[in-house]
C-alpha cells in the first residue's frame, strides 16, 4: 500500500495562491476536485496583508490547459500560479482577466439568444465602491453583468 504524502508539500502540481476569499469553490468545481483522486489542499479564509482574507488551493499530479487558466483567472484575478516539479517551482505567474470566456457562463438575461446556443462573453474590470468587480458583457445580448449576478455555469 502507497503511503499518502502531506499535501503540504507538493511534489508536482499546481499552487493557487490569493485566491479573491470565496471563489475557491468556484476552481474546485473547474478543476473537477470533488470527484478527482488527486490529493488537493484547500484553504479558505486566510490571512492576507494584500487581500485581507484569501483563499489557497493546492493539487498534486494536476497540470492546467491553457483554457482552464483561463477559466480560473475570470475568478482568481491577480492569484498566483504556481507550476511545481520535484518539489521546486518552474513556473510562476499572476493571472490576469482574459479577454473572453466561451462557453462557461449562462447568460442571465432568460430572453438572450445565448440560452439555445453556446455562450460567449467579453470580460472586463469595474470598480465599485473602491472595489474592484470583475464584469461581463454577452457578445449575443449585449448586456453587461458583474461575475456575482451570474447563477448558473457550465462547468
Amino acid at each position: 500500500m502507497m503511503a499518502k504524502k502531506h499535501i503540504g508539500y507538493i511534489e508536482n502540481g499546481i499552487n493557487i495562491d490569493h485566491i479573491p476569499h470565496g471563489n475557491a469553490w468556484y476552481i474546485m468545481k473547474i478543476l473537477n476536485l470533488f470527484s478527482s483522486s488527486s490529493q488537493a489542499g484547500v484553504g479558505l479564509n486566510l490571512p492576507s496583508h494584500k487581500l485581507g482574507a484569501k483563499d489557497l488551493i493546492k493539487v498534486e499530479d494536476r497540470t492546467l490547459t491553457q483554457k482552464e487558466v483561463d477559466i480560473i483567472s475570470l475568478f482568481a484575478v491577480g492569484s498566483t500560479l504556481s507550476v511545481i516539479k520535484n518539489f521546486v517551482v518552474i513556473d510562476k505567474q499572476i493571472l490576469h482577466l482574459p479577454p473572453e470566456i466561451n462557453d462557461l457562463l449562462v447568460c442571465p438575461n432568460k430572453r438572450c439568444v445565448s440560452q439555445e446556443y453556446n455562450s460567449k462573453f467579453r470580460t472586463f474590470i469595474k470598480s465599485i465602491n473602491e472595489r474592484s468587480c470583475t464584469g461581463v458583457k454577452c457578445h449575443y445580448c449585449e448586456r453587461e453583468f458583474l461575475l456575482e449576478e451570474i447563477k448558473e455555469y457550465k462547468f
